[in-house]
């Protein structure tokens, strides 16, 4: 199958693999987490892309803050 690709991801894999081997490397009591401005970004940015190419073909329900 070619053509476009339906999205284009910021993080790279070098990005994605490191800010998985920081979360592999934190206690599990830990609260917070000291990762690379970029990549969060990035990753944070895919998020939101993903989400609404999800939202336009109606495949996606989301969590409701609780409160």
């Amino acid at each position: 199958m070619s053509g476009r690709p339906l999205l284009h991801l910021y993080t790279t894999l070098a990005e994605f693999e490191t800010l998985h081997e920081r979360h592999d490397r934190t206690r599990s009591t830990s609260k917070t987490v000291t990762v690379d401005r970029q990549a969060l970004i990035h990753i944070l940015m895919d998020h939101a892309r993903m989400l609404e190419a999800l939202r336009k073909a109606g495949r996606v329900d989301t969590a409701e803050p609780d409160g």
